[in-house]
């Protein structure tokens, strides 16, 4: 009879005889692997990232189709490695001595600036509140109190009500102070009070 469409089916020996030819090639590659030595797939802390996970996805499947005798294997000598100083990876090179790192600057003073008006108020430290583009430092409602940290030396706070504020009494008031903060000073305390707002 003749074949349709040029299809000529295998016999099964021919099958068979694949089936264990494939066999026989997974089965020589698993014990190939494994006769390699384990070494290779042992994980060490010299290894990069990539290195070490493809060593793990690597020992996973081959623990599986083991029946975990490889994974017994690798640990073996992961142990051994552990203990002759991993021999596979590079001394780590000595660094030269820079000295001690530099200091973070002068040390900061922390005190508490407390609002006393009725109004909400932007703060501005060292810098002219008139100047185009300058933002507050932070802004404080009435009754709150904020921390700040200052280096010691002059430093001059502006307070000024914010422009919602602006609009009505306290439209051109503002408070303005120069303080002195000592490197000796532990802390110190600055309350706004509409007194104070010229």
């Amino acid at each position: 009879m003749a074949p349709l469409f040029g299809y000529v089916r295998p016999d099964s020996s021919t099958t068979d005889n694949r089936e264990i030819a494939v066999k026989r090639a997974l089965t020589f590659i698993v014990l190939a692997i494994a006769l390699s030595g384990c070494a290779s797939l042992a994980v060490r802390p010299c290894d990069s990232v990539a290195t070490r996970d493809s060593k793990y996805a690597a020992r996973f499947f081959l623990g599986i189709i083991t029946l975990g005798i490889f994974e017994a294997g690798v640990q073996q000598e992961q142990a051994i490695e552990a203990m002759e100083g991993w021999r596979f990876c590079q001394p780590p090179q000595p660094v030269a001595w820079e000295g001690p790192p530099p200091t973070m600057g002068a040390p900061r003073i922390s005190g508490m600036l407390v609002n006393a008006t009725k109004w909400s108020v932007n703060i501005y430290l060292d810098v002219d509140p008139a100047t185009v583009g300058v933002p507050p430092l932070f802004t404080l409602r009435p009754g709150e109190s904020r921390q700040l940290a200052l280096i010691a030396g002059p430093h001059r706070i502006v307070a000024k009500p914010t422009m919602e504020i602006a609009a009505g009494a306290a439209s051109s008031v503002r408070y303005e102070r120069q303080i002195q903060i000592n490197s000796r000073d532990r802390s110190f305390r600055l309350q706004l009070s509409e007194a104070d707002f010229r």
